[in-house]
């Protein structure tokens, strides 16, 4: 059953609000970074800001049989993600790419269905599929009918969004047992193992970027990295994976004013009618579906 926690929700919005900052800073580190070497200098960043956390407060230790969660959790939230995530914005365009990221919901609230039994009626289906289209137009009215076409790198971004709903449900059972923060700084030290391939050539990378390009790097680990993957964590223990994710199709409404603000780009008017369409499948999730 759903359920209305009000720290759980604040949470999501910051979370939502600053992922929704990534994507203008992704697209400045990826102008000086590989995709591979982003990824493993974001999460080795992150991870240490996250255990240097853990140690301060003392938190507890995952137990043995933990380990195998935690391991697959980075796995699936961490290396897949966050590789699938950067290659693909290398080649697809803003649009598209909100799509395709916006599967997300899909995916969750189909794999919490039949792997956590959790209940989903006809109000959070139709929820889930309302705030899609509403995804779908804010995309279509940002990129225009003849931007609007799918790139070779829209696999990338559907298995970021696959991998990151399959990880979500991986990693709630062990929200019950461990603070939201230790699981995500465990299964960040499993992620970031996950991207040492990359490694080689990491220390070049760096000093060859630019100031703006390295700050853009170190924003991108300590906030849209740790501090709201951390912040979903606490979320997801609280309610249920649907009901999380759907919240997911907030984002691109909190992309208005940081596009508008940063780079000065006017939301079209198609996109505020998909926006309020997307706004409304939220609302239906968070309230008819309880």
């Amino acid at each position: 059953m759903f359920s209305f926690d009000g720290r759980a929700l604040v949470a999501l919005s910051v979370a939502l609000l600053v992922w929704a900052s990534s994507f203008p800073a992704t697209r400045i580190a990826l102008a000086a970074f590989p995709p591979g070497h982003l990824a493993l200098a974001r999460y080795c960043l992150a991870t240490l800001a996250l255990l240097i956390y853990c140690m301060l407060v003392r938190a507890p230790l995952p137990r043995r049989a933990d380990v195998p969660a935690l391991a697959l959790t980075g796995l699936l939230c961490g290396t897949l993600y966050q590789l699938g995530f950067n290659y693909g914005m290398r080649t697809v365009s803003s649009g598209p790419a909100a799509v395709l990221v916006d599967t997300v919901p899909l995916f969750a609230a189909l794999l919490g269905f039949f792997f956590l039994r959790e209940r989903l009626g006809v109000w959070a289906v139709a929820g889930i599929v309302l705030g899609f289209l509403g995804s779908a137009l804010i995309a279509a009215g940002e990129s225009g009918v003849a931007g609007f076409a799918v790139e070779p790198g829209a696999g990338y971004l559907l298995l970021s969004s696959l991998a990151f709903s399959v990880g979500s449900v991986v990693q709630k059972p062990l929200l019950v047992r461990l603070p939201a923060i230790p699981v995500t700084a465990y299964y960040f030290v499993a992620a970031t193992l996950g991207l040492c391939s990359f490694a080689p050539g990491l220390g070049a990378s760096i000093a060859a970027a630019s100031s703006s390009a390295n700050w853009a790097l170190l924003y991108l680990a300590l906030f849209p990295g740790a501090l709201s993957f951390a912040l979903w964590s606490y979320a997801l223990a609280r309610l249920p994976v649907t009901q999380v994710s759907s919240t997911l199709y907030l984002v691109p409404l909190f992309t208005f004013p940081i596009a508008w603000v940063w780079m000065g780009e006017v939301p079209a008017a198609l996109s505020f009618v998909g926006g309020a369409i997307a706004l409304a499948g939220v609302l239906l999730v968070q309230l008819k579906g309880r």
